[in-house]
């Protein structure tokens, strides 16, 4: 059966639209590229501005993850020393295995922490003279108790303590935590600040893409007038606009992990040789993919939103 020209005409019309709105895009993308590389040193502005606002919360988020990985590390390993008396010191240390929230026990001899004394202080040659006044070796026996990984909680360590102090024959417990809850504290502190400062740099990229999009209306209105004079959309005016903000979101998530990436290069060395004198290993790192990625999205996001905001509230206004 022939089609009637009308049918063939709605079938290339939908054929064609299409095809009109993908060279819509392109043309919108073209020319709003155009228009901010043509005011080079205000869109430079702009987008170092959209990056320092993305930079400083993903810094922040580098440095929480950081000590979080830190505190995790050194949380899953805590230590309880137990000193002992007795001649019957090491059978009653041994003895602790098989307790259920205890994973391993080494006992060291009075005369193995004497040996590990001298040798930390250098004094192996000198020693005589000062143990002199002491009858005999006046180190104790050492318990070192590793809690299982499931009991290395803080709360569940101090419980594990209390019970080996009240043990016949320990002389005492030591056991720090206090490093532990302060270095939690501090990540929950940061985690907290993080977020408060993302908002409010993520408002402040929203306010700084709104104002630019609105000067961007300001200076078309004319121009817009006569599109929708035409039959244009408000989809239509409203696509170059869109595109600002999505470019401009995009180059300032680009450049904020550009800062970031200086700044932990900066940063990074003497952070190294502060834990390098507390014996640690803790390095600051580089950004991550998924940070990259995360700010880069972010930052198209929050153009493209700031400006949508921006614009459809201006256009509305805007009357043939």
């Amino acid at each position: 059966m022939a089609r009637t020209p009308e049918a063939a005409a709605d079938a290339r019309l939908r054929l064609a639209r299409p095809a009109a709105w993908a060279l819509h895009h392109r043309l919108a993308f073209r020319e709003t590229l155009g228009r901010l590389s043509a005011e080079g040193f205000n869109t430079l502005l702009v987008v170092l501005t959209i990056g320092v606002a993305l930079a400083l919360p993903g810094l922040l988020f580098i440095s929480v993850e950081r000590l979080a990985s830190l505190s995790d590390r050194w949380d899953g390993t805590p230590r309880i020393n137990v000193f002992l008396t007795g001649a019957d010191a090491e059978a009653v240390a041994l003895g602790w295995q098989a307790k259920p929230d205890v994973a391993a026990v080494t006992y060291q001899s009075p005369e193995a922490s004497l040996q590990e004394l001298m040798a930390a202080t250098g004094l192996a040659d000198g020693s005589d003279g000062i143990l002199a006044g002491f009858d005999g070796n006046p180190l104790p026996a050492v318990a070192i108790v590793t809690p299982r990984p499931e009991a290395a909680a803080p709360a569940r360590v101090r419980v594990l303590a209390a019970e080996l102090e009240a043990e016949p024959g320990v002389d005492g417990v030591q056991v720090d935590l206090e490093w532990l809850q302060r270095l939690q504290a501090a990540v929950v502190l940061m985690e907290r600040l993080a977020l408060g400062l993302g908002a409010l740099l993520a408002l402040a990229v929203l306010l700084v893409v709104g104002s630019l999009t609105r000067m961007a209306v300001a200076q078309r209105h004319d121009e817009i007038r006569v599109l929708k004079l035409v039959g244009g959309s408000d989809g239509f005016v409203l696509r170059p606009f869109l595109y600002l903000g999505l470019l401009l979101g995009l180059a300032g998530g680009l450049a904020a992990v550009l800062l970031l990436a200086l700044a932990l290069a900066f940063f990074g060395v003497p952070v190294a040789e502060l834990a390098r004198s507390y014996g640690s290993d803790f390095r600051l790192g580089g950004v991550s993919p998924g940070l990259g990625l995360l700010l880069l999205a972010g930052g198209g996001l929050l153009g493209w939103l700031g400006a949508l905001l921006t614009a459809r509230r201006q256009l509305r206004a805007i009357e043939p």
